[in-house]
């Protein structure tokens, strides 16, 4: 069985559960039983079966019991763990992928590895607790032929590749997290190691240790713990509810020292690690080209909806600034410092996505490790004696700065054995000037807003993160946290500790602003639901339906802010965009007219109206609307073309000419207005000219199907005009022959 099958499976069954559909579920989880050989397994799933029949027979007695629910968790709990264990027996049984192979060869030499590196845990903390919890895992001493971080390695893939944690894996985690010994940077490698191995692997252990780091409150440590319990709920969120505990922790933790300013900021430096440009391209690439293959073709023969280069109603309003008049951390101090690193995330992300392949980096625990100056990888190139060169100084600063994820201070360090040593002394000067320079920057952000350096381990964790699941060569092998699908605020972790109706609203602005539309709505229509007089939650949740291709709801919304303040223009505007592309075309017509009455010199609705009154087939107030938009901005050569078009299905053909031959002047390969003049030559009895210029477009359509569609849609208005059908079947074959076709 392949990894894409197991996962089918896998999936299917997670589905099933959550769904209530238990015997389907069991089913599926039987098939997984067989795939893996561990036939056994089947009596434990004729033990969960015989639970949920008597759960089945007691729901249906005259007498309820109370404890069923908790009952029926227990049992998809047991089946969803059990579940997990089959994927796991079969993807290492297949060796899936370098994870797997890596797995299967820690799993033969457990035992020994295990023994090692929890003996070179023990020599770095000299910690008694733990060095008591180790002696009763029956460590002896040993003759210390690891390194301090060869040990730190082993101990990191212990904690990653284990499935479940055994109490005396747990008491060792619990005592690493209490011990006063341990270095810092160690502990927050310990975070990184559990966090991607709950990722990997659900155990609710994992959890219980990751809320008790939080918890210790150890700076920097705990900022780890709190984003790895972000992600792994973002990951299990429809878990959650099976597991009291995770619930009563979480609710500890709104005593936590400002909770909701930890979370709100989490959720921002994440948001801004997501691909927004691919959101954009989505409404670029996707949404926007089904709707205007639903409009009609004449939008695109007259390209009417870029006479003016504003394509009007897709502006946002610019009384929206003024939201955030109420919320300066959020546009200033939130972001003044954050946004200096984060905006340099894409640049650092360029420049050192190439600096990924040392050797260094063949280790996954060091794609995790904070940037310390004493790191044992970094002595050899940090001082050169014999060349009498010493970056100590530079070194030291870097760690110190917040400027750059610890990666990529990594690769920089790492970087330097490639510079001649002439270069090392010129370019430590020019960047400790530099450094000075940043530590004045960050200084002065201290003093504004002590939270800054909270938010800045969340920034450098999350570009850390970003670079190792978007660059790492098993990239492929992890579930990307950054691609995961549910919306963040909609995980039961935030929704049970983010409660202030501020913060919420923080969220949702930040998601609106980068254009997270889909995520803005959820959070502003919970928001509605509390304040329905709120006339911008109204506006921006239409605008969110309106950016998603959503144009009814987006019409019925702001239809509801123009209840409460009406006669607005911006409005007004909006709800008639969203009519033309739903095609409903004598109420943007209506909606115009309105808007035109509060701006009467405004040329872009004077063009709407045109355009309106065309798909209206009422041409001459629709050549009314277009000569006065002419008139005011000759300069504007697209309004030509509508003109022509509304000249030529009125009759008249020198008028209509005029404009086609101008256009063709500025665009000799125009497809459609060489169609269109050839018409215009054919209703002037020109028959040769109208062949030529046939040909012409035809040759510029390059599809002969897409020319005849086109023509095909013109012969009601080359009808009107005293065209027989008849000829119009010849000139078609005409066209063909004179063309070789």
């Amino acid at each position: 069985m392949h990894k894409a099958q197991i996962n089918k499976l896998y999936d299917a069954v997670c589905k099933k559960l959550h769904n209530h559909k238990v015997l389907d579920g069991i089913k599926i989880i039987r098939n997984l039983i067989s795939e893996s050989g561990e036939e056994f397994l089947n009596d434990q799933v004729d033990e969960y079966l015989e639970t949920y029949r008597n759960i089945l027979r007691h729901s249906f007695m005259e007498v309820k019991d109370p404890e069923r629910e908790k009952v029926y968790n227990y049992l998809i709990r047991s089946l969803l763990e059990l579940a997990d264990e089959l994927r796991e027996k079969l993807y290492t049984g297949i060796a899936a992928g370098n994870i797997y192979s890596l797995k299967a060869q820690f799993e033969k030499a457990r035992s020994p590895e295990r023994l090692e590196a929890l003996n070179i845990l023990e020599t770095l903390t000299y910690d008694s607790k733990l060095a008591s919890i180790l002696k009763q895992a029956k460590v002896e001493g040993s003759d210390q032929t690891m390194s301090r971080e060869d040990g730190l390695i082993k101990v990191f893939n212990i904690i990653w590749l284990t499935d479940k944690y055994s109490e005396q894996e747990i008491n060792l985690l619990n005592t690493v997290c209490d011990s006063k010994k341990l270095p810092w940077h160690d502990k927050c490698l310990i975070v990184s190691a559990l966090t991607l191995s709950l990722l990997r692997y659900f155990d609710i252990n994992k959890f219980d240790i990751l809320f008790r780091f939080v918890e210790k409150h150890e700076e920097t440590v705990w900022q780890r713990a709190i984003v790895g319990l972000f992600m792994t709920f973002l990951k299990y969120n429809d878990r959650y509810y099976l597991y009291p505990s995770l619930k009563e922790q979480t609710e500890k933790l709104k005593n936590f020292p400002d909770i909701q300013k930890n979370i709100e900021a989490i959720l921002i430096q994440f948001t801004k690690s997501r691909e927004t440009e691919k959101v954009t391209r989505k409404w670029e690439e996707d949404i926007m080209p089904e709707i205007m293959k639903m409009r009609p073709k004449i939008e695109e023969k007259l390209d009417l909806d870029n006479i003016f280069k504003d394509p009007m109603g897709e502006e946002e309003n610019p009384d929206w600034e003024t939201v955030f008049e109420d919320s300066p951390d959020l546009l200033n101090k939130l972001q003044e410092f954050t946004e200096m690193q984060m905006e340099g995330m894409d640049v650092f992300m360029s420049a050192f996505s190439q600096l990924k392949g040392f050797p260094f980096f063949r280790q996954i625990s060091n794609w995790f490790i904070p940037f310390y100056a004493e790191n044992q990888f970094l002595q050899p190139i940090i001082k050169e004696p014999e060349k009498d060169i010493d970056l100590t100084p530079l070194v030291e600063k870097l760690e110190k700065t917040y400027f750059m994820c610890n990666s990529d201070k990594y690769s920089f360090c790492l970087n330097l054995n490639l510079v001649p040593d002439q270069q090392k002394s010129m370019m430590m000067n020019m960047l400790n000037a530099e450094m000075k320079n940043i530590s004045e920057i960050e200084k002065d952000e201290d003093i504004i807003n002590s939270f800054a350096r909270t938010k800045s381990i969340y920034t450098q964790y999350f570009q850390d993160l970003y670079r190792f699941f978007k660059l790492h060569p098993w990239k492929t092998e992890f579930d990307d946290v950054f691609k995961f699908s549910l919306p963040l605020h909609e995980t039961l972790f935030v929704k049970t500790l983010v409660r202030d109706e501020k913060t919420i609203r923080n969220i949702g602005e930040f998601y609106f602003d980068k254009k997270f539309y889909a995520d803005a709505l959820k959070v502003f229509l919970d928001l509605l639901d509390e304040d329905k007089s709120n006339i911008e939650l109204f506006e921006k949740i239409a605008f969110c339906y309106h950016k998603t291709g959503k144009f009814e709801e987006a019409l019925n919304y702001y239809k509801k802010a123009d209840l409460i303040e009406t006669n607005r223009n911006w409005i007004i505007l909006k709800m008639a965009v969203c009519c033309k592309y739903l095609n409903r075309w004598q109420e943007a017509l209506m909606y115009y007219r309105d808007a035109e009455k509060n701006d009467t010199e405004n040329l872009n609705i004077q063009a709407n109206i045109g355009q309106c009154l065309i798909h209206l087939e009422r041409y001459e107030e629709a050549l009314e609307y277009y000569f006065k938009v002419e008139v005011l901005a000759p300069e504007n050569t697209k309004i030509r073309r509508p003109l022509a078009w509304c000249s030529f299905l009125l009759g008249k053909d020198d008028t209509a000419k005029d404009y086609f031959e101008r256009l063709l002047a500025d665009d000799p390969k125009n497809k459609y207005d060489l169609m269109n003049l050839a018409h215009v030559w054919w209703c002037m009895n020109k028959p040769e000219k109208a062949i030529n210029l046939y040909k012409e477009s035809l040759k510029n359509w390059g599809s002969l199907k897409d020319f005849e569609a086109s023509f095909n849609e013109d012969r009601k208005h080359l009808e009107n005009r005293g065209v027989d059908p008849f000829d119009m079947d010849l000139m078609l074959d005409y066209i063909k022959i004179e063309s070789g076709l």
